[in-house]
């Protein structure tokens, strides 16, 4: 099948540029000899993470439990969920994955730690814990140091659970400074916190088997840093129109995903009106400043939004405003959420459909 044929809105996701950018993660980590657990919260898709483990990748990262479900039943079987879970029903769902792979689990605090723990008891298991720690993201994880230690330290003992080691993601850095030595002076305060919380743990007579953190953004900068086991990128294989915008990063990874629209009306010979509305692509970085709307692969124009299902093309001259029936590519403001507003992405090579592969438990 070709392109053209496809209905429209859908997305699109170049093969060849998506394994180039999957061969060049997993060769950067292992000459800094570092592993590389990547995050399918950008893709959601078993497809692609056997790609990843295919490529040498320790483990698959997912950030809930229904993408979890995801891998782990469709022959993912090394997991971690970046995730807290705190009721029992999200908890046991969780519990009885573990028959089916090697899944690990982020605790951070007394309660969900004893909630996990009293049902892996209940069923006789022990599930392998990370602590997280809070380096700099500001939202779940203990204090870094002696307080992330002191946890982890009690963790280690609480019968149901193995401690593992530490989550240190530093998700404030990916995508907030464009600039590579001001994301990497900022770096620095995060990776000593990590340092710090290691020697910690090794006063306590604890030694984490599992440093993981660094995202497409850092990924440059945590990778073989020392104590660091393993980082978590997850946009670096289908790129953005941010991500584009970010030193290093937008040189080393190439664009995969596009967004395929179609022209349904031409009012005037300055704008075109196409099928991609709020539902076919995500204006979500609009509200903190840093261009939301969608790129248009097409010279002069530029994409407003038109509501739920339609788009506004506003072109600089009738010469480049596309017509009824024509095809306009465009790159996302933000990957993963592009691809969340979709049941299925197409996997192309050149023109052609490859696959038409389900976007697994959105």
């Amino acid at each position: 099948m070709n392109i053209e044929e496809l209905p429209t809105p859908c997305v699109l996701v170049d093969l060849d540029v998506l394994e180039r950018n999957i061969k060049k993660m997993a060769d950067f980590t292992k000459s800094r000899n570092c592993g590389v657990r990547p995050h399918a919260k950008s893709h959601k898709s078993p497809f692609i993470a056997k790609k990843q483990m295919d490529a040498g990748a320790v483990g698959i990262c997912c950030q809930t439990l229904v993408e979890t479900e995801a891998m782990i039943l469709n022959g993912i079987d090394h997991v971690l969920l970046t995730h807290n879970l705190a009721s029992p029903g999200m908890i046991e769902r969780f519990l009885s994955l573990r028959k089916n792979g090697d899944i690990k689990i982020l605790v951070d605090g007394p309660e969900n730690t004893e909630m996990l723990a009293k049902a892996a008891r209940h069923r006789g298991l022990f599930v392998d814990v990370l602590v997280e720690v809070n380096v700099g993201n500001n939202k779940a994880g203990k204090e870094p140091g002696e307080p992330a230690a002191k946890f982890a330290s009690w963790v280690s003992r609480v019968e149901g659970l193995n401690f593992k080691g530490l989550q240190c993601y530093e998700g404030n850095l990916q995508l907030a400074f464009p600039n590579f030595e001001e994301r990497k002076k900022l770096a620095g305060p995060t990776l000593q916190k990590i340092t710090a919380t290691i020697s910690a743990l090794k006063t306590l007579g604890l030694e984490p088997e599992i440093v993981t953190g660094g995202g497409t953004g850092t990924y440059n900068i945590t990778a073989g840093y020392p104590g660091v086991t393993d980082i978590q990128p997850g946009s670096y294989i289908m790129m953005d129109r941010r991500y584009s915008e970010i030193e290093t990063v937008g040189s080393d990874f190439g664009q995969a995903m596009n967004v395929l629209s179609t022209v349904v009306s031409t009012p005037d010979e300055k704008r075109a009106v196409i099928d991609m509305g709020w539902k076919a692509v995500g204006v979500e970085y609009e509200m903190l400043g840093w261009g939301g709307m969608p790129e248009a692969l097409v010279p002069g124009v530029t994409y407003s939004t038109g509501g739920d299902e339609h788009g506004v093309l506003k072109c600089d001259s009738p010469s480049n405003r596309p017509n009824v029936g024509d095809k306009v590519r465009f790159v996302p403001a933000h990957c993963d959420t592009a691809l969340n507003l979709h049941g299925v992405f197409y996997g192309i090579r050149g023109d052609n459909v490859e696959v038409a592969c389900p976007v697994a438990r959105r």
